[in-house]
């Protein structure tokens, strides 16, 4: 259906007024970055920014935070891909209560299940309090439905008779599973991997209630935030932040990309 001019005139620059509100704030933080003051338009440009966050202490909460979204990213593949299997290729008593549930995570902030996280260890494992497995086990909590969805959709789209082929021809289910079903759900995977990847990077809410003993660089700029207020070096750390994890979640998409050829267009 053809939309009359008028109407497709005012689509277009509705989509551009909204592409600009979600690439201003990124845009300010670039010009904040490369100035002296977070005034616009800047009055001053400098590097004064990148000279001042150039500090070891900065890159070593990165580096912890690179770490945490690696193993979050891992824990939340292999204990989501079997939920999304079974709600999509199983029928079982609650199984629509089930696909309800693992949703209830967007519905309530993440700070609910990190504090009854938080109370179990303090009251029953206070020595494990800030230990990097309980930090990872409740940081990943908040992606959960996310990557599940992912991983689902993906095996949705995936016709499910080449795996009862290779059962009639005699695969046990895990093999017909790992030759037939994961090379074709992929890309689902490596989408799911990303978000969990990128969530996990920038966490604050986890690390922060259960008393990590390392910071993430969002509690390491939260901090300076705190001291100094929203300054050109504050910007730049932030910059920083995103580049490098664009950076990987990159790296990886070209590095699968060429391990799964043909399974991307």
């Amino acid at each position: 259906m053809k939309l009359p001019r008028a109407l497709r005139i005012i689509l277009n620059i509705y989509a551009l007024a909204l592409a600009v509100i979600l690439l201003w704030p990124v845009l300010q933080m670039v010009m904040t970055a490369f100035s002296t003051d977070p005034t616009f338009p800047p009055q001053h440009f400098s590097l004064y920014g990148f000279r001042e966050v150039l500090w070891s202490s900065f890159f070593k909460t990165l580096r912890f935070s690179l770490k945490l979204a690696l193993w979050v990213s891992l824990l939340l593949l292999v204990i989501c891909l079997p939920a999304a299997y079974a709600m999509e290729r199983r029928y079982f008593a609650g199984r629509s209560l089930m696909a309800v549930l693992i949703f209830v995570p967007t519905i309530f902030p993440a700070v609910t299940y990190v504090s009854a996280i938080a109370v179990y260890v303090f009251v029953f494992f206070l020595r494990q309090r800030g230990s990097f497995p309980v930090v990872v086990v409740a940081t990943a909590m908040s992606a959960i439905p996310l990557v599940v969805r992912s991983i689902q959709a993906s095996i949705a789209t995936t016709d499910p008779v080449y795996e009862e082929a290779a059962l009639i021809m005699g695969a046990n289910p895990l093999k017909a599973f790992a030759k037939i079903t994961l090379p074709l759900i992929a890309p689902g995977l490596l989408t799911a991997a990303m978000i969990a990847f990128t969530s996990a990077t920038m966490a604050f809410t986890g690390p922060q209630l259960l008393g990590s003993k390392e910071q993430t660089v969002s509690m390491f700029v939260y901090d300076d935030m705190g001291k100094v207020g929203f300054t050109s070096y504050i910007a730049v750390e932030i910059l920083v932040m995103q580049a490098v994890v664009l950076g990987v979640v990159q790296t990886l998409y070209f590095v699968f990309r060429k391990q799964f050829r043909g399974l991307f267009v």
